[in-house]
């Protein structure tokens, strides 16, 4: 795997700010005179915000499209994945108008539908909007749908991210549910991720949480050691089913467990489409693990 440069830090200035803003929003509730127990209701209404940002540089795509192990496509165009990478700006914003604790937030998964390609060189208008806050089994939930596209076609691509505010206290034990059978899966292809690769994609998105590239903090986490961005494991298994031949322009997936760094063999699995044409996928480590789990179609 080759070096991500540290000059890509220049182009993340949108997101290393709102990181700044969230520990700031930390730090002013830890001083804040402690108020009565339970958790704050969820906001009636978050107005959904919008930008018109530059185009990502190329020097920027052309890293991120060899990080995720694209082999070929994407010419002329920006992968619909990347979308992590100017969106989380706005997701920030949103999620700092919450009443919740920003450092228990986690990714759970992702949605994408590809309406169409988007332009490399070309000033994109994205948008988020909150769709959902449930609070479910010890968590919030929360729900941001993130458009983006052009001026002339402003909805090329479609994400929702999938999160969860943990809440104080023990987690609430897990249902017992019966499973349905296995499909017949098949080995799309294989990726590895090695030490480094939660500093990449940081330098590649601006995501710096340091529980995927501080291994002394990374320890003391939930993890006990440092995990792959969510994200960046659907990249890499995203791309692999692109080199197998597997069309699809609608993906959803859950991250079930985190990736570890290192990790030797991670193998994208499909399985046959049912009547809808949908097909079910997951990431399964060597050990048996299921590190995300979905459909695509």
């Amino acid at each position: 795997m080759t070096g991500v440069p540290y000059g890509l830090l220049r182009h993340q200035g949108p997101m290393l700010l709102t990181g700044a803003r969230v520990v700031g929003h930390t730090l002013l509730n830890a001083l804040a005179p402690a108020s009565k127990p339970g958790v704050a209701p969820a906001p009636q209404r978050i107005a959904p915000v919008s930008r018109v940002i530059a185009a990502p540089p190329d020097d920027l795509v052309a890293q991120y499209v060899a990080w995720s192990g694209a082999a070929s496509g994407h010419e002329g165009a920006l992968p619909p994945h990347m979308v992590s990478q100017w969106s989380l700006p706005l997701v920030g914003e949103l999620l700092l108008r919450m009443p919740y604790n920003l450092t228990r937030v986690i990714n759970q998964g992702v949605g994408l539908r590809v309406n169409g390609p988007l332009p490399r060189n070309t000033s994109l208008l994205v948008s988020a909007a909150v769709e959902q806050i449930e609070e479910v089994s010890g968590r919030i939930k929360v729900v941001v749908a993130v458009t983006t596209g052009t001026a002339q076609q402003p909805s090329l691509v479609e994400a929702r991210l999938h999160m969860s505010f943990l809440l104080p206290g023990p987690r609430p034990a897990r249902r017992t549910q019966e499973r349905p059978p296995e499909p017949q899966w098949t080995t799309a292809g294989i990726w590895h991720a090695d030490l480094r690769d939660g500093l990449r994609f940081a330098l590649l998105t601006g995501d710096f949480n340091p529980i995927h590239w501080c291994a002394p903090l990374a320890r003391r986490s939930v993890f006990r050691g440092m995990v792959l961005h969510g994200f960046g494991s659907f990249v890499r298994s995203y791309e692999v089913l692109l080199q197998r031949g597997i069309a699809f322009s609608k993906i959803d997936v859950r991250f079930v467990k985190p990736v570890p760094l290192p990790c030797s063999t991670l193998a994208v699995q499909v399985a046959p489409a049912d009547d809808a044409g949908w097909r079910a996928v997951r990431l399964a480590g060597a050990a048996g693990d299921i590190h995300l789990a979905g459909n695509l179609r």
